[in-house]
């Protein structure tokens, strides 16, 4: 039998699980760093001579996705619509057709995450038992052009494993809870590697919107309650409470809190950056984290008064309630007393492009600048020096002028005279 509090603890540890995993995956290598070493690899005589030595960081890259403050007004709009959507479905359609669909359509999605989140794990796992992170490639080609090419390490080879065994046991086994949290921490892990905020004003938007949304949709309108406990979904985090019955937290309460943690993460490797401009600093390096530290604290803090008032008033509460003012409040408090609150404000990350060029194409110097000039001055004096006077060419348009063509004699018709 469990309580109601080892349930509600249970619950917040499994939020904390994803929002720390998918913020270290939201890291990446800053782009100074990158042009670095990129310089480095094209001085390198064995990259010339053709020897495979892949980057880690191109084999970590990956297509992400960043939240801008126009797209930020859309969230509560389109997660309005896909609520209406899914209530509508509850009541109009069997029960049974729902719960087959979306438990096909996230088995499928369920692939990509759990392969993912077990391979970030796993690497950790294998790295801090010092075994080497050997990397595998893939290619196909044709002729002499390839047409595709997949990198692999070995803890993405293993992890094909569970990415496939466990969304393909979610529906024959019949959804059983702790399958249900596995896809579900999964599924929010790779949301948060993948979606980034560009920054601090974005983040505070986007939480300020989906609280007036949560608040709404929970207190207003018994909508957001009947889709939580009528669709059968890796879409919530559930744990026991004792006599058969769940504490449940939506996983959006994990992802959008975790959002801003994660660019809480991203500004402390931002600020270690901007320090050590020589370092080459990676997602594996050691620097502080105070903000993501008050960050992480605050949620705490937030998840404990969401518990605090489901107990209290013995019904649901949305949890952005609590969680938005605190995450929001926690780094900004930090910043101020640090006097770093316009730079939390303003920062943005860097942009690969603009870095790499601006670190690996080199200005000319001065007295290059100067040279060329000088050089450019001579090839004009040389060439109007050899330059000779041109005779004027004369057109011959005689051709063009028009004579008369003489008239031939018109002969007499009616035949000779007699």
């Amino acid at each position: 039998m469990s309580s109601p509090l080892s349930g509600f603890s249970a619950l917040g540890a499994q939020a904390m699980l994803p929002i720390i995993l998918g913020s270290y995956q939201s890291l990446r290598v800053p782009a100074s760093v990158k042009a670095r070493r990129r310089a480095a690899r094209r001085l390198d005589r064995k990259r010339l001579l053709g020897e495979d030595d892949e980057d880690d960081d191109d084999l970590d890259s990956e297509m992400d996705e960043t939240i801008t403050l126009a797209d930020s007004i859309l969230f509560p709009i389109l997660g309005s619509a896909a609520l209406l959507g899914l209530w509508a479905l509850i009541k109009y359609v069997d029960k049974k057709w729902i719960d087959l669909v979306l438990g096909v359509y996230f088995s499928g999605l369920g692939v990509f995450a759990v392969h993912s989140t077990f391979g970030s794990i796993i690497g950790g796992i294998l790295r801090l038992f010092g075994v080497a992170s050997t990397v595998y490639h893939v290619r196909i080609s044709a002729g002499i052009k390839q047409v595709f090419h997949l990198p692999m390490r070995v803890a993405s080879l293993i992890s094909v494993v569970p990415a496939v065994a466990l969304p393909a046991l979610y529906v024959p086994l019949g959804r059983p809870y702790v399958l249900t949290n596995v896809l579900a921490l999964c599924l929010g892990t790779s949301a948060l590697g993948l979606l980034r905020l560009d920054g601090f004003p974005t983040a505070a938007l986007l939480l300020s919107l989906l609280l007036v949304y949560d608040i709404f949709w929970v207190f207003y309108t018994p909508v957001m309650v009947t889709v939580a406990k009528g669709i059968d979904a890796p879409i919530k985090l559930l744990a026991p409470k004792g006599a058969g019955n769940f504490v449940m937290l939506g996983l959006g309460d994990v992802v959008v809190p975790g959002l801003l943690i994660a660019l809480c993460l991203r500004f402390d490797m931002g600020r270690h950056v901007l320090a050590n401009p020589k370092s080459d600093i990676t997602p594996r390096s050691r620097f502080p984290k105070p903000y993501f530290i008050a960050a992480l604290v605050s949620y705490v803090l937030g998840l404990c008064a969401t518990v605090y008032a489901v107990t209290v008033q013995n019904r649901a509460q949305p949890a952005l309630l609590y969680l938005s003012p605190a995450c929001i409040l926690g780094p900004a408090l930090l910043a101020a007393l640090r006097g770093e609150l316009g730079l939390l404000w303003s920062w943005r990350e860097e942009d690969d492009d603009v870095e790499v060029r601006d670190e690996t194409i080199e200005a000319p110097s001065e007295v290059a600048q100067q040279a060329r000039l000088a050089a450019k001055a001579v090839d004009n004096v040389d060439v109007e020096a050899s330059a000779e006077p041109v005779a004027p060419v004369v057109i011959d348009d005689s051709w063009m002028e028009s004579e008369a063509t003489p008239e031939k004699p018109r002969k007499r018709k009616g035949g000779k005279k007699k």
